[in-house]
């Protein structure tokens, strides 16, 4: 026999209960449990620490066991898979030309620049894996084979993981460049194209030989030139210090024109001229003085270079529209409505860097309306002053104004 642990009534000892005082004979023994509640948290605690030490375990185990990988190509593209998900990685230069091997023409004692550029996407998806794959990134390097040419530290650029700048000469003939990938998990990649020099073959023609005194002269001089001055070719012709009544048409073959100046005279066009010339040759000038009274005084549909040249009195000096690329250096655009344009959204030419120049006393010194997605434009050693407007940046691209000089318009 027992007691009713609440009453003292004698009880049967297998009685749950007390039939005197109508209570539960556990009750003690169950606030006895809820009041040791560090017993069960205890338990809890060490199912909870076991746990992490064979989770922890066997991460280290895990990590102790995995063999780094090593990858290697001769081509452009490689498929790289990590606990992070499968890339792909290529490599394509900076106008767009991917491939394993790319050719760029260049005439004798002449420098050509490139940038090789790498770039990581979703095996799967094609969508761009590049801030994960440079997080699992730990270093890389990027060389010449064989050295013929001059290359500098990558660098961020763009859309690229990375971007390596380099220049090259007519005699650097073929050399591969080589990206070399370390992760920090351990792997190794390892991938590669190649850009080739093609020296290119050149002819020049000169005033001082021929007659190129009037703008009639020079158009028939240039359509009688011999076959051999052909689209693969660069052909230079040298211009007397006359100022041309008209404007020039090029559509057939591009050339490279050099004024010239003798005391107060220089190599002067007084109407438009137009670029339309749709070869792998590009149509330059140099020294060359466009001088007019409205209108335009360049139109390009493709690419041109202009070097040490002037435009005054335009309305717009240099109209470079869809489908080409003007690039500049060191020439002056004065008085124009405006002083250059850039209406282009596609060009076969990338020429960002515009330095040098002078933008005075123009409506608009530099118009941006449309360019390609990827290019910044930038303008290092450009002087701007008393331009209405020195920058209209209506596409709303990033413009690098860093290295220019902007004067304060003074009453």
């Amino acid at each position: 026999m027992k007691k009713c642990i609440h009453c003292g009534a004698q009880l049967p000892d297998s009685a749950g209960f007390c039939p005197y005082c109508r209570r539960r004979q556990k009750e003690e023994n169950a606030r006895a449990a809820r009041a040791r509640p560090w017993g069960k948290l205890m338990v809890i605690g060490a199912v909870i620490l076991l746990a992490l030490l064979v989770w922890g375990a066997a991460a280290l185990i895990s990590r102790l066991q995995y063999t780094p990988v090593t990858l290697s190509t001769q081509s452009s593209t490689i498929h790289y898979t990590d606990r992070s998900g499968s890339y792909l990685l290529c490599l394509r230069w900076d106008d767009g030309a991917a491939g394993d091997l790319v050719s760029r023409v260049i005439s004798e004692g002449e420098e050509g620049s490139a940038v090789s550029l790498l770039y990581a996407y979703d095996a799967e998806s094609g969508e761009d894996r590049r801030a994960a794959f440079q997080r699992r990134l730990e270093s890389l390097t990027v060389t010449a084979e064989p050295e013929s040419v001059t290359l500098e530290t990558p660098t961020p650029d763009g859309g690229a993981v990375r971007g390596a700048a380099l220049t090259y000469t007519a005699e650097s003939g073929t050399s591969a460049i080589v990206w070399s990938l370390c992760m920090k998990n351990g792997d190794t990649i390892t991938l590669r194209h190649s850009l080739r020099a093609v020296k290119q073959r050149s002819f020049s023609y000169s005033y001082r030989d021929y007659d190129l005194s009037t703008l009639e002269k020079l158009e028939e001089f240039l359509a009688k030139l011999p076959s051999g001055a052909n689209a693969g070719a660069v052909t230079t012709i040298y211009l007397p210090p006359v100022q041309y009544e008209g404007g020039l048409r090029l559509t057939e073959r591009a050339f490279a024109f050099v004024g010239s100046s003798e005391g107060e005279q220089r190599t002067t066009f007084t109407d438009t001229v137009y670029v339309q010339v749709r070869t792998p040759q590009i149509v330059a000038f140099t020294g060359v003085s466009f001088l007019g009274s409205g209108g335009v005084g360049l139109s390009a549909e493709e690419g041109a270079i202009l070097r040490g040249c002037s435009f005054e009195g335009w309305d717009i000096g240099v109209d470079s529209r869809d489908g080409s690329w003007v690039a500049a250096f060191d020439c002056d655009f004065i008085a124009n409505g405006v002083g250059f344009r850039f209406n282009s959204g596609a060009s076969t030419l990338a020429s960002p860097t515009y330095s040098g120049n002078q933008f005075i006393g123009n409506g608009i010194g530099f118009q941006i309306l449309k360019t390609p997605s990827r290019e910044v434009l930038s303008f290092p050693g450009c002087r701007f002053e008393r331009n209405s407007k020195d920058i209209d940046n209506q596409s709303s691209r990033s413009v690098n104004t860093k290295g220019a000089v902007f004067v304060k318009n003074t009453a």
